[in-house]
């Protein structure tokens, strides 16, 4: 994909926002980053053409299935620039190297090709596990087990407000497969991965009465 825009100039900022990653997803809500604000950074992709490319695929084929199963997804963090993330690093323990995951716009070190993260969290998923009627990996499973394109989860300890299952999902042209979580500490999950019966189980109580 080529965009003859400079995302840096008002006008290309503004066409950036605009661009449709999907049928209900624009970039513009996967821009908005709290240490891009608090440290005044700007946070827009160099390449503009790859951070597309990748954020269509995780918002068309993760983010709009998910969002039609349990509707409204909020979008705690997407896009991450390397200068953002570099400040991530320094001040608040982001991932090193975030290339092809939160920095959409160039490719993985690791050889997966492009790819794209977002930390989401789904407030229906969230009132259901924090009401203990569904385990909190349900939705890992029925992810596991509806979704064909995924490549990574990463699940986050309750956060200090303690009102939203929150999430890492992301897509990747050779997708990884890992399954990660750090709630009651850190367990590889991708190791220990329930059987289909009990994986079924686990995710029709969290879809019960949706």
């Amino acid at each position: 994909m080529e965009f003859r825009f400079d995302p840096q100039s008002y006008s290309g900022l503004d066409r950036l926002g605009r661009i449709a990653l999907s049928k209900t997803f624009h970039m513009r809500e996967f821009l908005y980053s709290e240490i891009a604000v608090h440290y005044k950074i700007r946070n827009v992709p160099t390449n503009v053409g790859v951070a597309v490319q990748a954020g269509s695929r995780l918002c068309q084929n993760l983010l709009e299935p998910l969002q039609d199963a349990f509707g409204r997804i909020h979008v705690r963090s997407g896009y991450r620039s390397r200068e953002v993330n570099r400040a991530g690093v320094e001040k608040h323990g982001c991932a090193i190297d975030n290339d092809g995951f939160h920095t959409w716009d160039f490719p993985t070190s690791s050889g997966r090709g492009i790819g794209a993260v977002a930390c989401i969290s789904i407030p229906f998923v969230s009132e259901k596990v924090l009401k203990k009627e569904a385990n909190d990996m349900a939705i890992a499973w029925w992810i596991l087990d509806h979704l064909a394109d995924w490549s990574c989860l990463e699940f986050f300890a309750t956060s200090p407000h303690g009102d939203e299952l929150t999430f890492n999902i992301g897509w990747h042209e050779r997708p990884m497969q890992t399954i990660n979580s750090w709630r009651g500490g850190p367990r590889n999950l991708g190791k220990s991965i329930p059987a289909a019966d009990e994986r079924k189980r686990q995710w029709q109580a969290l879809v019960q009465n949706k």
